[in-house]
């Protein structure tokens, strides 16, 4: 069945009765299905595209087509939207993913030469280095678009925020063709304000955050074309000081954190291996040779696997692959081939459970929720106030969206 939305605003906005004759009318149109998740999401540096893994079988499912020299990627904590900053003169901007469809729905033009992403896990907003202007790009998820920048130092590349989202901590790789003593960045999210800068080891290019908050870990590279042995500087949050400096490998470029804590892994560009850190004793307890010039890195959330974007060497335009490492075993289990030059790397996989439109989260959905959520559809209401009313995580509510909100509130939430 057909539906004009836009005629039926004010019905939407009358009220619970309208709201329900709506749901009456359209029900039988079930939401669309969740996806089969998780997948891996890798930039493709010279393919302009982001190539698309199912972790369950680990064989590419499709190449989605973005902007020029994409590099940053991150997911919605719900796992329904991608981002992939794209890095090109040409482009200079952000392509949105939505992972029910594998389709790139728009794109977010940001700041000059764009590198790394992040995205709150609850306020709406993202936060995209410049390595161009120094300073860090703030987008509003919902409306897709740069509503401010920050500056930091020179050339921010990677970044990491807190569990909360209060505090972004942000990598200043400094010059990245010589080896130069770098800094890392704090900003309050809620002011906006930097309001602390680190000094920590050469040419910092990427950071990942502990999962309880407690320490950030930011990989030194030594610059990205001088080879020479790398560090991870352990940063204390509580009092923003290095408390620990671990050695690693040629070129670290890329890091991740065990979702349990207790390991980080580091991919060592100039080495072609991973390194894992006991984060206990901050030592490195095993090496794992890789492919040709590994550099994104990625966890699962079960910590079960770990997949690297192996990039090939700089100045190359050539088909790569992705390593994966079974955690358990602490090998390479299986290689992928992919496209040219897979640079970063993310996974897309959502918390199972939630109710569509149960924005207090009591396992209801009240009419006032269902009203709330039909405002922030028309964009009267910020998705902010209701983040379970966007099930895709793409910043508004669509019609499948409320759809499913109205069926919990007639029905009762889903079981989980």
């Amino acid at each position: 069945m057909s539906l004009d939305w836009l005629s039926r605003r004010s019905r939407l906005a009358a009220g619970g009765s309208a709201l329900f004759v709506l749901a009456l009318e359209i029900l039988g149109a079930a939401p669309a299905p969740a996806p089969a998740l998780p997948y891996v999401y890798v930039s493709e540096k010279h393919s302009n595209d982001a190539v698309v893994i199912d972790a369950a079988t680990n064989t590419v499912v499709t190449h989605v087509p973005v902007g020029a020299s994409p590099s940053g990627v991150a997911a919605t904590a719900n796992g329904r939207v991608v981002y992939v900053v794209d890095a090109g003169d040409t482009s200079n901007d952000v392509s949105v993913i939505d992972v029910a469809s594998q389709q790139s729905t728009r794109t977010i033009p940001v700041g000059k030469q764009p590198q790394g992403i992040v995205v709150h896990p609850t306020a709406g907003f993202a936060y995209v280095t410049s390595t161009g202007a120094s300073a860090v790009g703030i987008i509003d998820t919902s409306r897709g678009l740069l509503i401010g920048s920050i500056d930091v130092g020179l050339m921010p590349a990677g970044l990491a925020l807190t569990p909360d989202g209060h505090f972004l901590y942000v990598a200043n790789a400094q010059d990245l063709s010589h080896p130069t003593d770098g800094t890392v960045s704090v900003i309050d999210t809620t002011t906006k304000l930097v309001v602390d800068d680190i000094a920590v080891g050469k040419n910092p290019f990427s950071i990942a955050m502990a999962p309880d908050g407690l320490t950030a870990y930011v990989v030194n590279s030594n610059s990205l074309y001088t080879e020479g042995l790398g560090s991870v500087s352990v940063i204390d949050t509580a009092t923003n000081t290095v408390t620990g400096t671990i050695p690693v490998g040629n070129n670290p470029l890329d890091i991740a954190i065990a979702p349990d804590g207790s390991a980080a892994y580091v991919s060592n560009f100039s080495d072609n291996t991973v390194q894992v850190i006991d984060l206990a004793t901050q030592t490195v307890t095993a090496t794992i040779q890789v492919g040709l010039g590994p550099l994104g890195i990625a966890i699962t959330p079960d910590g079960s696997t770990v997949y690297v974007a192996n990039r090939q060497p700089f100045g190359f335009a050539r088909n790569g692959d992705v390593s994966v490492i079974d955690t358990t075993q602490g090998k390479v289990i299986a290689t992928i081939p992919v496209g040219d030059n897979p640079t970063e790397i993310a996974i897309a996989a959502p918390a199972s459970g939630g109710c569509p439109g149960d924005c207090d989260g009591n396992g209801s959905v009240s009419i006032a929720e269902l009203l709330l959520a039909v405002n922030i559809a028309l964009g009267s209401a910020s998705i902010d106030q209701c983040v379970a009313a966007d099930p895709s995580g793409n910043g508004t509510v669509e019609v499948n969206e409320l759809l499913a909100a109205v069926a919990s509130s007639l029905n009762g939430c889903p079981a989980d």
